[in-house]
């Protein structure tokens, strides 16, 4: 099967259009919207407009309120949790993010715990998003068991992901973004892999047996990043972004198998670097660690050297140029989808 090429500004506009049917404002369906396609710039298909019938899907269910608005309790002067009652999953992280770095203005860092949201999407948006207004974040989600904990088979843990945003080192620069899975791969590798027609690598799936497999759709679930490693990781962000918000998913859903707990909860910090010390002394330093990284003796086989978020930067260029591909089985999907609630389908480059 191969690609199908559409423009970001053509991806855009579907999604919102179609998002807006659902009863979503256009505000809100904009902001879904951007971190889908955020994440299909820079190579992440995996959370991508794939994501696009999925999310249609629990709006039927009634699993996603795509009209519901999430309420912020404030705890201490800098810590807040976001309740957000399965409204769209971007529109509570670009809340709870911006309202992290207005408590890191005053007091130096904001934290906040965002409980209940649908599907938040590519984390590292959120990120980004804080490092390119000056301020330093971390963020880690809590998600559905779609992993296998080490040694175990079936799914019982989430390849709840990680993001640090670092702001940019120079004027010309981009933030240093770390975006990782504490899987080998997000569990929507898997659909990917079977939309595209291709094998997943070796290494990352195991079948419901906990055999190896390469076939997606043999694939049960994604094996944690690092062995005990990943797996470790998944479990103390639970801890913290869960169970800490009295908002668990793992137990609910493993053990007693319920599937009225949350998808995800997510942490969020942010820190104002100007409170630590000169913003300019800090960029320096960055700048300085990154020439330096950048400069280290290669092994064979490398070219080069990269620092975190410059692959998917570099990514982001090619597919303005070039446009976002699909696979064939997703552009019908989302031509169907065009058909059945009656918005303009998409025009491919």
């Amino acid at each position: 099967m191969g690609d199908v090429r559409v423009s970001h500004a053509e991806l855009l506009r579907f999604a919102v259009a179609v998002f807006s049917t659902t009863g979503m404002s256009e505000a809100d369906s904009k902001t879904v919207a951007d971190v889908l396609l955020w994440a299909n710039e820079r190579g992440v298909d995996s959370h991508g407009v794939i994501r696009i019938p999925i999310y249609l899907k629990e709006i039927k269910d009634e699993l996603y309120k795509p009209t519901g608005k999430p309420v912020i309790r404030q705890l201490l002067p800098a810590t807040f949790q976001l309740d957000c009652n399965r409204a769209p999953g971007p529109v509570c992280m670009m809340q709870a993010a911006a309202r992290a770095i207005e408590l890191a203005t005053t007091y130096g860092i904001g934290m906040g715990l965002v409980s209940n949201p649908t599907h938040l999407g590519a984390l590292g948006r959120y990120a980004q998003w804080v490092a390119e207004r000056g301020y330093a974040a971390m963020m880690f989600i809590a998600g559905l068991p779609l992993m296998s904990y080490h040694g175990a088979k079936g799914a019982n843990s989430a390849t709840s992901p990680i993001a640090v945003g670092i702001p940019a080192p120079g004027p010309e620069g981009a933030p240093l973004l770390l975006d990782m899975a504490t899987g080998v791969a997000s569990a929507g590798r898997i659909r990917q892999a079977a939309l595209e027609g291709s094998m997943l690598p070796e290494g990352l799936a195991i079948d419901a047996d906990g055999h190896p497999t390469t076939d997606p759709k043999k694939a049960a679930t994604v094996l944690p990043l690092g062995g005990p490693k990943g797996s470790g990781l998944s479990l103390v962000f639970e801890c913290l972004a869960g169970i800490l918000a009295g908002s668990p998913i793992i137990v609910p859903r493993v053990a007693k198998g319920t599937t009225k707990a949350p998808i995800q909860n997510a942490m969020v910090m942010v820190f104002n670097v100007a409170s630590f010390r000169a913003m300019d002394d800090y960029r320096r330093d960055v700048e300085d660690l990154v020439a330096t990284v950048k400069d280290l003796p290669r092994r064979d086989g490398f070219d080069e050297l990269l620092v975190p978020g410059e692959r998917g930067d570099r990514e982001v260029k090619r597919r303005r140029a070039n446009g976002i591909p699909l696979p064939e089985g997703l552009y019908t999907e989302l031509d169907k989808i065009a058909t059945e609630y009656k918005v303009e389908p998409l025009k491919a480059l």
